[in-house]
């Protein structure tokens, strides 16, 4: 775009400008400083005017995301009032090192588009449309990302190497543990302070036990986990009954407990590559066969034995059982104990789960079945359990089929009868039959779940033994009170009677028309 000129005078009016300056955290020689000064110089002699300055400080130019400069920059050139007509740039690596050419030249033309031009002032290709000048840019632009993923190359073989000799690669050193800087020149060692790093690049950093009360605090989480019958949840729960904190000051959770059991750097062994997020790609768990792994590197802290011992049970812990390994272990408690319920299960550890039975078949009962074994209950109780399950997996069926013909995605929990619509809406199916007291005077009861979250109980009446549905009841999120049991209907008097509904069509309907903000209104002012 030509400078303005007065006719009268000769004066030609300077072109306003913006300048754009980045320097990313590697150690390169175009500072601030110096891209200012070169920007300068060619402002000068080019008779432009820099009115805006646009700065990203020790940002990487691998994306737009995390450069606010750039962005607002962006921003401004979109504005009817933007008031330069020019932005210059050092060169095309500070404009971005985008790993696909094409989105740095996407960024110019959007600006170019605005009436705005991007000038590299230190580039050799002149500053025009010509076919020469578009290549030029092209090739620079993939020298400029491809400097970006050999940087990558070389920083992440120095990580390597220097992890094979036996040196921390960076990260918290986990409780128990501490930092300790190690002078390559003389050989001292110091230990570090949490937010303490070396300052010198021949130094090195390796790992070492921590102080003495967290040291034994690791090795007594060992022991107790290693002991028969001992859980994370049981490690935590008994390290926060004696008041004893995490190293940030917080309770213990079961997870911080399981993170430490896992990690081999409480026997000495560096591990390093087990995730990777290269060139600012999302992070991703790397197979086991590509960690670099070497045992031996820090003094430990726990004994191989013991660590070996641990990660036997984690393992044994984390193996999910198939259907036939579940029957086997159900027919071992019935050798043992004669009967089979929920508490049985739960005291035996080497048995199956109650979770893991319910989501391979369904319910208790159908794991009953499955091994020919009759629980020892009441038959009429037992026959109306199956009659009220069935019903609930017929229901949610036919529920799932109209849902998805109207096209919402929905989801079935067998083992919760939880029904998720469009990743949003949860409701729980329930069948029951009625109660008698004394042999007589039926009644109906319900339960709102209190261990896990729904937004809807729909609720559905029988008769004992009787397949045949009487009504439904919707009962929004709070209506009922979690955890408690809460009498539907006796004698023929019901006092939800505004929750009730011949069929399922109302839920039906309310899924194709209301919005998630009205149901969580409706709640509300169905709990007053």
């Amino acid at each position: 775009m030509p400078s303005a000129s007065d006719g009268h005078s000769g004066f030609t009016a300077p072109r306003r400008a913006a300048q754009y300056v980045r320097m990313s955290t590697d150690h390169q020689q175009c500072s601030p400083i110096f891209q200012r000064q070169a920007i300068a110089e060619y402002a000068a002699a080019h008779n432009i005017r820099i009115v805006r300055d646009y700065e990203d400080a020790g940002i990487s130019g691998l994306t737009l995301r995390e450069r606010p400069a750039l962005i607002r920059l962006l921003v401004d050139v979109e504005n009817p009032a933007c008031k330069f007509t020019v932005i210059l740039v050092y060169d095309v690596s500070r404009w971005g090192r985008f790993q696909d050419v094409d989105e740095a030249a996407f960024y110019e033309y959007t600006c170019r588009r605005a009436g705005v031009k991007v000038i590299y002032v230190a580039e050799p290709f002149e500053d025009d449309a010509s076919p020469t000048t578009c290549v030029m840019k092209a090739l620079k632009r993939a020298m400029a990302g491809e400097f970006s993923r050999e940087i990558s190359r070389k920083v992440f073989l120095g990580h390597c190497v220097n992890v094979q000799r036996g040196y921390h690669s960076g990260g918290p050193p986990g409780y128990g543990l501490q930092r300790v800087l190690v002078d390559t020149l003389n050989g001292s060692h110091r230990a570090l302070a949490p937010y303490q790093y070396k300052s010198l690049q021949t130094d090195r950093v390796i790992l070492a036990p921590g102080p003495p009360h967290e040291t034994a605090l690791v090795r007594k989480m060992f022991e107790w986990y290693a002991a028969r019958g001992t859980t994370a949840t049981d490690v935590a729960r008994r390290l926060n009954d004696f008041g004893i904190c995490n190293g940030v000051g917080r309770p213990w959770m079961p997870r911080n407990i399981l993170q430490i059991l896992r990690n081999e750097k409480y026997v000495g062994t560096n591990v390093y590559s087990r995730t990777s997020s290269k060139l600012d790609a999302a992070w991703e768990q790397l197979p086991t066969e590509e960690w670099i792994r070497v045992p031996g590197a820090f003094d430990p802290v726990v004994g191989n034995q013991l660590f070996a011992a641990v990660q036997r049970k984690l393992a044994r812990c984390k193996c999910v059982p198939n259907r036939d390994e579940i029957v086997a272990g159900l027919r071992k408690v019935i050798e043992k104990t004669g009967t089979l319920n929920q508490a049985t299960l739960r005291r035996y550890r080497s048995a199956p789960s109650v979770e893991r039975i319910m989501r391979e078949f369904g319910s208790l009962y159908e794991a009953y079945e499955a091994i020919g074994y009759a629980p020892r209950l009441n038959p009429e109780r037992s026959r109306n359990r199956h009659t009220e399950r069935r019903t609930e997996l017929s229901i949610a069926d036919i529920t799932a089929d109209e849902l998805r013909k109207r096209g919402h995605a929905v989801k079935f929990e067998k083992h919760t009868n939880v029904m998720c619509v469009d990743n949003a809406l949860r409701l729980q199916l329930v069948v029951r039959s009625s109660w008698l007291v004394r042999g007589h005077s039926p009644y109906w009861i319900a339960r709102w779940p209190d261990c896990f979250a729904i937004d809807f109980l729909v609720y559905a009446r029988i008769e004992r033994a009787d397949p045949n549905l009487l009504d439904f009841h919707l009962f929004p999120r709070g209506s009922l009170t979690p955890g408690a049991y809460t009498v539907i209907q006796r004698n023929g008097v019901s006092r939800f009677e505004d929750f009730r509904h011949p069929d399922l069509r109302s839920i039906i309907e309310l899924t194709d028309c209301v919005p998630l903000e009205v149901l969580d209104f409706a709640h509300g002012a169905s709990a007053t």
